[in-house]
């Protein structure tokens, strides 16, 4: 049975060709549920506490104008600064993003989206190597300076994907998975993997995006199962349980796999 179990930490990072084949998939696939909404959606509370799903809609579009233009994302760190001084630089920046789009429907965001998502994928595969080698802060306590590359190929897919999540279980739409899924969750179990320090253990993640993986290093002491998506909102912050199920081995593992996070 481990041997059908793939070593996460050995997964060679998402490269900018397949980050933007990732992205237009995923963005195709945002879009489909996003235009399946309806007016009782849009006022919905979200998972994102401080959003509804217009403003997470609107975070989506912001988040877009940002990969195309880094004179808008510089100006929006730089109000943020000014506009919410007690908030950490990430959280404000993304604040400005929604308040810039105040004033737009739910609708309109989606037609937004659907125009810039696109162009902001091809955006950022295009970025040139001096920019995708610099390291910036991440924002996220506890996480070391990110390589830019990192930023664009792995966590901006991984990002909407996320709130792809989250506005399906906000509104009750289906979820619906393809091929990309399962590599926007490789790259989630690589994360996993390379921060793992406990002992090596086997993890099979349930459901259309999962697999079989082995985020430690030598003979694992226990096999452990859960859904894909409930164990990666874990892995976000965005819950503090999900139900592992101990298939064999020593019960203790189970604390580790709970206790993860990785950046989201």
């Amino acid at each position: 049975m481990i041997e059908s179990f793939v070593a996460a930490g050995r997964l060679p990072q998402t490269d900018p060709h397949q980050a933007a084949g990732i992205g237009q998939a995923e963005g195709r696939a945002t879009l489909a549920l996003l235009r399946a909404l309806g007016d009782g959606d849009w006022r919905r509370p979200t998972d994102c506490t401080e959003w509804d799903v217009r403003a997470l809609v609107a975070h989506l579009v912001a988040q877009s104008e940002d990969s195309i233009r880094l004179d808008t994302l510089l100006r929006r760190e730089l109000v943020g600064r000014r506009r919410y001084p007690g908030r950490t630089a990430v959280d404000a920046h993304m604040a400005v993003g929604v308040d810039d789009h105040r004033k737009a429907s739910g609708p309109e965001l989606v037609e937004r989206f659907a125009l810039l998502w696109p162009r902001a994928v091809q955006a950022r595969r295009r970025r040139p190597g001096f920019l995708r080698r610099l390291k910036i802060n991440s924002g996220i306590p506890g996480q070391p300076r990110w390589p830019v590359a990192y930023l664009l190929d792995v966590i901006l897919n991984r990002d909407l994907w996320m709130h792809r999540v989250d506005l399906s279980r906000a509104t009750g739409r289906p979820l619906v998975s393809g091929g990309h899924d399962q590599q926007i969750v490789a790259q989630v179990v690589r994360d996993l993997a390379l921060g793992w320090s406990a002992a090596p253990m086997a993890l099979e993640l349930t459901g259309p995006a999962g697999g079989f993986w082995l985020p430690g290093s030598g003979d694992p002491v226990a096999v452990v199962r859960a859904d894909v998506v409930a164990y990666l909102r874990v892995l976000s912050g965005r819950d503090d349980d999900v139900v592992l199920e101990l298939i064999s081995g020593n019960a203790t593992a189970l604390t580790p796999i709970r206790q993860a996070r990785v950046a989201f």
